[in-house]
């Protein structure tokens, strides 16, 4: 029976990969089906804390994308990549950095995809050195942003096992910004310079490279946009400070009710004084991209827990022992299961409890952490697809980088040797923090 319900979960897993997206948690309700209702095992918990803060972060963000704080996020990052085009290859990363780490998703990062390519092409820069770098960072970035699902949903089981949360972000944000440091060095050495590419030549040549970028309206950024932004990031503040100075402080609030509470409040204050109607609120972009994640989560996670929480006991006699003695080896199995599930939250909310259980201590899970962001194995996740659609210069489409042989595309050394470099940091600092 054992053997026919791994066979179910990894059936499922390949069948949530190759559907992708929403998709994902479809094939998790496919297995549910299956397993409960013709295997007879009795459904497993439903990771009820993860999904009630990723909708609180989602239900902040979608408020603050129609009071257009998003759009000045993005025109802020513009700026700064526009005016220092000869460093591209280093803003390119830092930027979609810094907006996944304070969004808490990385498809901040898309929004500013464009502009790393047209940049650039006029610099004369291969424009898949900075698009790789700038994917593999905001992918990273989860890792290391204090309010995304996916360190909500680890910080969720290590708060339990006595880990405050200043120590956690000592781990784990220099990890991940080290692995995103070490992809954006490997990133910027792949590829001939742009003028000798004969495919950009070529594509020149026939007119299909556009060196003027399309004129946008420069529409300044209005009061009520900046307002939402501030708000937001107060809102962060105030989350990280009642985490950080939990004993100074002296409440027994969890992270989710923490991070809910202030998300629901930030939510109400921004529509409140920034002129956000209410009911365009679930028409903002990223309420679509959340929901999607929200089955994603609700789906494969709660059909994992199902089938793994039935064999704890089995696992744990034969799993224990190995990562025991082998502790990295949690960062394999998060790297693996990120690279099939397409979600750093999903990964994360799977895996970290059942390590847990296992009897991993809170420093592995938390140098192994940045491991559950290999979301750029294959060039077909929404960020990685897309920044291989907006550029024009052929510079992903030699059969050296176009992905015909599934990993040979850009993104993958830079990611891979990113978090390779990243793990070993992690376990540095988590012997210093965690004790």
């Amino acid at each position: 029976m054992l053997a026919v319900e791994i066979i179910l979960l990894l059936g499922c897993i390949v069948l949530a990969a190759r559907l992708g997206g929403i998709g994902v948690g479809l094939a998790g309700g496919l297995g549910l089906v299956i397993a409960v209702f013709i295997l007879g095992i009795a459904p497993g918990d439903i990771p009820v804390a993860v999904i009630l803060i990723i909708m609180s972060v989602i239900l902040a963000l979608s408020v603050m994308q129609k009071a257009g704080g998003m759009g000045y996020m993005v025109k802020v990052a513009e700026n700064m990549l526009r005016n220092n085009p000869k460093y591209i290859n280093i803003l390119a990363p830092a930027t979609t950095f810094v907006l996944t780490t304070l969004a808490g998703t990385g498809y901040s990062a898309m929004s500013v995809l464009n502009v790393i390519q047209q940049v650039a092409k006029e610099s004369g820069v291969r424009p898949s050195q900075p698009l790789s770098s700038a994917v593999v960072a905001s992918q990273i970035a989860i890792t290391a942003s204090p309010i995304s699902g996916a360190t909500a949903a680890m910080y969720v089981v290590v708060e339990q096992m006595g880990v405050g949360f200043g120590s956690a972000l000592a781990v784990i944000f220099p990890a991940a910004l080290f692995g995103s440091i070490v992809a954006a060095f490997i990133a910027s050495k792949q590829g001939c310079d742009l003028k000798d590419d004969p495919i950009y030549l070529d594509r020149v040549k026939k007119g299909l490279v556009n060196f003027t970028p399309k004129e946008e309206k420069d529409i300044e950024p209005t009061a009520e946009a900046k307002r939402s932004v501030l708000i937001f990031m107060l809102g962060v503040v105030f989350i990280v400070a009642m985490l950080l100075f939990k004993p100074q402080l002296g409440h027994t609030l969890g992270s989710r009710d923490i991070i809910v509470i202030t998300m629901l409040f930030v939510s109400f204050l921004m529509a409140m004084t920034c002129k956000v109607k209410l009911t365009d609120i679930k028409k903002a972009s990223i309420f679509a991209d959340g929901a999607e994640s929200l089955i994603v989560i609700l789906g494969i996670v709660w059909l994992s827990s199902t089938i793994i929480g039935s064999h704890i006991p089995e696992i744990k006699e034969i799993a224990g022992t190995v990562l025991n003695d082998h502790p990295a080896l949690l960062a394999v199995v998060f790297f693996g299961t990120s690279a099939l599930l397409f979600s750093q939250g999903a990964t994360s909310a799977l895996l970290v409890p059942i390590a847990a259980s296992l009897g991993v201590d809170a420093g592995t899970i938390l140098a192994s952490f940045v491991a559950v962001s290999a979301l750029y194995i294959t060039n077909i996740y929404p960020t990685t697809a897309f920044a291989i659609a907006t550029d024009d210069t052929g510079s992903f489409l030699s059969n050296k980088w176009n992905g015909s042989f599934l990993v040979n595309h850009p993104f993958f050394l830079p990611g891979f040797f990113g978090i390779v470099a990243a793990v070993p940091v992690g376990f540095f600092l988590a012997e210093l923090f965690i004790k």
